[in-house]
């Protein structure tokens, strides 16, 4: 089977792309991923991914200001182009255009982001060249995951226009319906434009994977299409050791992105250990740190912010810990924004096989998952939370117990090879069903 697959990002294990999309078809048997993409960065050697080609951004932006040759090319694994560095790694500080990008994400800034569409309508595109690529690939199926931007969803819809071969779509979280909270009308103007382009893209899909129950329920209610939830595939090999009880300190572990409120959360069990004298919390996060959240987190002898570390020691922090921690907003602008998801961190946890400690909002799709599993102690509130560390305080087994039920789920219902080839099977009936139609 050979599958097509666009999307902003390029296939780098240490993206959340690229590490989602490596474990979910990177050791499935009898398949061949060509990938298209759109941001800096030259790929990883993935399995199963023979070819890359790259439509650069910041070099589309030149084109559409300047006479300049239309942009994409096919890259390979260990190039080195202007704009990575040697071995392949972005070079992000080098690019004012990716730090202004990086800004106007933490701040909501929608002009920015209008006139990054309006330079992508005006850019040029080296469509010849990227046809002439897939067609060398021949494609069986086109695989979407869903974009946030409009420029690579036209160029989706492009692709699907000239090539008769079935697609399917994958969607991490709600882009589609209106149960979202915000009172910037510039939101509600993009939130509709994208509404519009999602059932476009929609009527040219056969299928649509989705992250949870929640968001299959409501995108077949909405769009009328079939619906199947594709989880992250768990890494067996993130397990080092078996979990051999606490020391002295019981050790929690958060690692990823803070923003969107997520600090506060974290904020919340930093007090807790610290009203009870109990444990330790551990943050590795590349979010930039701010006054308020320094204040916060850094607390002597109970919380502390550390430097993003690799995967590598990501994977050895976690087998080291007691309790890992998984942490979602409250407020309402955030939880709206999470409320159909279940990131791929909870995957990554049960990976490991350790005690899960969730702080979250009850009625999001993450914590029910785990609630209703009863994989996780759960946290709906500080007082919740502190009665939940006080549970940990009297009676540290409870770390154990969790540890093994955290580790008797994920054999149990979360296969890898099973979840693959239910995948396979899913994509192959696509393809037979279209070739009857």
């Amino acid at each position: 089977m050979r599958i097509l697959i666009l999307s902003n990002y390029p296939w780098k294990n240490n993206n959340s792309f690229g590490n989602t999309y490596s474990s979910i078809f990177g050791k499935i048997p009898n398949v061949e991923i060509a990938h298209v993409y759109m941001f800096d960065g030259m790929p990883d050697d993935v399995p199963n991914v023979t070819r890359y080609y790259q439509i650069l951004e910041k070099d589309v932006m030149k084109s559409a200001f300047k006479r300049v040759q239309p942009v994409g090319r096919e890259v390979f694994v260990g190039q080195d182009f202007e704009g990575t560095a040697p071995g392949g790694g972005e070079k992000k500080s080098l690019h004012p255009y990716s730090r202004l990008l990086s800004f106007g994400k933490r701040h909501h800034w929608y002009s920015l982001f209008f006139a990054r569409e309006l330079a992508w309508k005006l850019g040029k595109v080296n469509f010849e060249d990227l046809m002439s690529f897939i067609d060398d690939f021949k494609p069986d199926i086109f695989f979407l995951p869903y974009s946030y931007v409009f420029y690579t969803n036209r160029i989706a819809l492009y692709i699907k226009e000239h090539y008769d071969i079935p697609m399917v779509m994958e969607m991490a979280m709600d882009h589609y319906t209106l149960k979202r909270v915000s009172w910037n009308p510039l939101f509600w103007l993009d939130r509709f434009a994208k509404r519009k382009q999602i059932r476009k893209l929609v009527e040219q899909s056969e299928m649509m994977f989705v992250i949870s129950k929640k968001l299959k329920e409501e995108i077949e209610s909405h769009l009328n299409i079939k619906c199947q939830v594709l989880y992250k595939t768990p890494d067996a090999c993130r397990s080092i050791e078996a979990y051999k009880g606490t020391e002295k300190v019981v050790k929690f572990l958060f690692t990823g992105n803070i923003y969107s409120n997520r600090w506060k959360s974290l904020a919340m069990l930093a007090q807790s250990l610290k009203k009870q004298d109990f444990g330790h919390l551990d943050i590795y996060t590349a979010s930039p740190i701010t006054p308020a959240i320094s204040k916060s987190l850094n607390i002597d002898g109970y919380s502390e912010i550390h430097p993003p570390v690799s995967q590598a020691e990501v994977i050895n922090l976690q087998n080291k810990a007691d309790v890992l921690v998984h942490a979602e907003a409250f407020d309402s602008y955030n939880k709206s924004l999470v409320r159909c998801a279940i990131s791929t961190k909870i995957m990554d946890y049960l990976s490991v096989g350790r005690c899960i400690l969730a702080i979250g909002p009850s009625d999001i799709s993450s914590i029910e998952y785990l609630s209703e599993n009863k994989i996780a102690l759960v946290a709906d509130s500080q007082q919740t939370l502190d009665n939940e560390i006080s549970k940990i305080k009297v009676s540290p087994q409870i770390i154990s117990e969790f540890a093994q039920k955290s580790q008797d789920y994920s054999q149990k219902h979360l296969n890898s090879e099973e979840m693959r080839q239910k995948l396979y099977n899913d994509l192959q009936l696509v393809i037979d069903n279209y070739k009857q139609k």
